[in-house]
């Protein structure tokens, strides 16, 4: 009853567990079924459903247009995020281990671009952040993030880390920061961040393959080099 769905303890995921993307069709509850805005593409829809609402929920929730806001990873989930955060206003800065991004994302909207891999310029930001949005699954410099953070700064995480994370609790307390995390959003969230979409022309930068090179597609995702997302066409 909350509209918060997505976190019921006998939540039914789509893809996992599922004939997810591959099916050809879908039975769904009325509740989860969100018509598309008029002029989104509907083969955009798909990764903003997925990747896009897991970046703007937090973006939702924590951030305000007047704030700084550093997204740490330009994949999949991080390009979206930038494109979201510069359409509220924020003061972007994007952190990529990749110099070859660098351009691509200032392209997304973001105002700086840092190296996720150089300490001195992650010491030159001490205390700037109000949210930092960690969308990749690797060990990071927990430290030098945290102390980025300004007081009552936020560290989100939406990307999987499959390893502890180690926090300090004198780093959080004595600027009263805070860690926190999210899986994707509700039905709320949901039609919310179509509609944000929708009037700023916010798209994922998408790959397309027919759903008959499938195996073409795994490679290439598995390779690194998608950008930044892949979109079977349905070729029957």
């Amino acid at each position: 009853m909350s509209g918060r769905q997505h976190l019921c303890p006998q939540v039914q995921p789509t893809i996992v567990g599922h004939r997810g993307g591959f099916a050809t069709h879908i039975r769904a509850h009325w509740a989860w079924a969100i018509p598309l805005p008029q002029n989104l593409n509907p083969a955009d829809a798909g990764p903003l459903l997925c990747g896009g609402n897991t970046v703007f929920a937090p973006l939702a929730m924590y951030a305000k247009p007047t704030q700084r806001v550093g997204i740490i990873g330009i994949g999949g989930l991080g390009h979206m995020a930038v494109k979201f955060a510069a359409a509220y206003g924020c003061d972007v800065t994007a952190f990529t281990s990749s110099e070859s991004k660098f351009d691509e994302a200032k392209g997304f909207g973001a105002n700086h671009v840092v190296s996720s891999r150089d300490s001195a310029a992650l010491q030159k930001l001490a205390g700037t952040f109000d949210l930092l949005i960690s969308t990749v699954n690797v060990k990071l410099d927990w430290d030098a993030m945290i102390a980025a953070l300004a007081p009552n700064g936020r560290l989100h995480l939406v990307g999987a880390v499959l390893e502890p994370v180690p926090i300090s609790v004198f780093s959080l307390m004595m600027q009263q920061r805070s860690v926190s995390s999210s899986p994707t959003g509700s039905p709320v969230s949901i039609e919310s961040m179509l509609g944000f979409a929708s009037r700023h022309n916010i798209a994922p930068q998408t790959e397309h393959y027919p759903m008959s090179k499938i195996n073409d597609a795994f490679a290439r995702l598995q390779s690194g080099k998608a950008r930044y997302r892949i979109v079977l066409d349905a070729d029957f």
